[in-house]
């Protein structure tokens, strides 16, 4: 079965990116989804130990997820 983890859709962490909320490797995309979306945020850091070691966006984990919004 495909994974459906956060660390499959990570992408370098960009400097500026809120530390809060965010989300760990191992946490599931509906999670990080969830959060985004209650936060009304479309990118979230991901942390490991406390650093952050990426960050994952909103379309990502959606398409991942099977979810494709057009915005055209």
């Amino acid at each position: 079965m495909e994974s459906r983890k956060v660390m499959t859709v990570l992408l370098p962490y960009t400097p500026g990116v809120s530390l809060d909320p965010t989300v760990a490797p191992d946490d599931r995309l509906t999670y990080a989804v969830k959060t985004m979306l209650s936060y009304g945020i479309s990118r979230i850091a991901v942390l490991r130990d406390g650093n952050p070691i990426g960050i994952i966006r909103l379309d990502d984990a959606l398409e991942k997820l099977g979810i494709v919004i057009d915005n055209t």
